[in-house]
C-alpha cells in the first residue's frame, strides 16, 4: 500500500482532467454516472445500508474527495465512508414519473471537495417493487467499475440477508496506489 488510511494522494491524470472540468462548470452533471436496478420483494433497509457502508469501506475511491494541492488536485481518502441510503416513496408511479424522478436525481451536481461522491437512493413504488439508484461522479468510477461495484453490493447484501460474511476477493491495490504509480512511471525515463 502506498497510502495510509485517512491520507492524501496525487490525483491520476484522468482525475486531474475531471477536476479541471469540474472547476469550469461546478453546477454541471455531465460526469455523473448512474446505475439503477429494479428490486422485487421486500427490502431490508438496514442490511442494504450496511452493504453500502461495507462497499465504501472496501473501496477507498468511494470515500475520496478532492482538494487543490500545489497547483494540482489531491485525493483525500477518508477513514470512513459517508454513504447514506435515501428512501423516497413514489406509490404507484408510472414509467414516465419514475423516469423523470430518476433523471432529477442523476442530474444533481456533486461537490468534489465535500463529497460524498456516491449517492444511493431507494425509490419505493409499492411494498414489493423498488428501484435502487447509485449515482457517482466519474472522478471516482467509470463504466466498468460501476458493474463491479453493483455486483459487490449485491454480494454484500445477499450475504447479510443469509447471515454470513460475503466472500469477495482481496483488493491488494486501490486507485490511489495506481495514481501514485502512474505519476512515478510517467515522470521517469519511459
Amino acid at each position: 500500500r502506498c497510502l495510509s488510511p485517512g491520507g492524501t494522494s496525487p490525483a491520476s491524470w484522468a482525475q486531474q482532467r475531471l477536476w479541471v472540468l469540474g472547476q469550469l462548470e461546478p453546477a454541471g452533471a455531465a460526469y455523473n454516472l448512474h446505475w439503477a436496478a429494479r428490486l422485487d420483494g421486500g427490502i431490508n433497509i438496514s442490511l442494504l445500508q450496511g452493504a453500502l457502508e461495507a462497499l465504501a469501506a472496501r473501496h477507498e475511491t468511494l470515500r475520496t474527495t478532492f482538494a487543490p494541492g500545489n497547483g494540482e488536485p489531491v485525493q483525500l481518502v477518508a477513514r470512513q465512508g459517508n454513504v447514506r441510503l435515501e428512501e423516497e416513496s413514489l406509490p404507484g408511479a408510472d414509467a414516465d414519473r419514475l423516469h423523470a424522478r430518476l433523471l432529477g436525481l442523476i442530474r444533481q451536481p456533486f461537490e468534489l471537495r465535500a463529497g460524498p461522491l456516491l449517492r444511493a437512493y431507494l425509490l419505493r413504488i409499492s411494498d414489493t417493487h423498488s428501484v435502487l439508484l447509485l449515482v457517482m461522479h466519474h472522478i471516482v468510477a467509470d463504466g466498468w467499475s460501476m458493474g463491479v461495484l453493483f455486483r459487490e453490493l449485491a454480494s454484500l447484501y445477499n450475504a447479510a440477508l443469509a447471515g454470513r460474511a460475503a466472500v469477495l476477493p482481496p483488493l491488494p491495490v486501490q486507485y490511489a496506489d495506481y495514481a501514485i504509480w502512474q505519476r512515478a512511471w510517467l515522470s521517469g525515463g519511459e
